[in-house]
């Protein structure tokens, strides 16, 4: 099993996609978790994560960073 982390920026117009994608995976049980880690959005990008059971952490707008920030979760 793996987790999924997704660093996300103002990501309302594609994140729902990208999550509706994993759900097969997630009841395969291929995928345990999805770590949404978002960098400061001011549009719907948490409340979507959140609305789709994805555990939502907040980080510096850096990639990087942000997937460091998923993965040390």
């Amino acid at each position: 099993m793996i987790s999924v982390v997704i660093p996300t920026l103002n990501a309302e117009a594609r994140l729902a996609a990208c999550l509706d994608a994993l759900i097969p995976a997630t009841i395969d049980g291929l995928v345990r978790e999805v770590i949404v880690v978002d960098g400061g959005s001011t549009d719907r990008t948490r409340e979507i994560a959140e609305g789709f059971g994805a555990r939502v952490l907040s980080a510096p707008p850096e990639r990087g960073g942000q997937l460091r920030a998923g993965a040390d979760a």
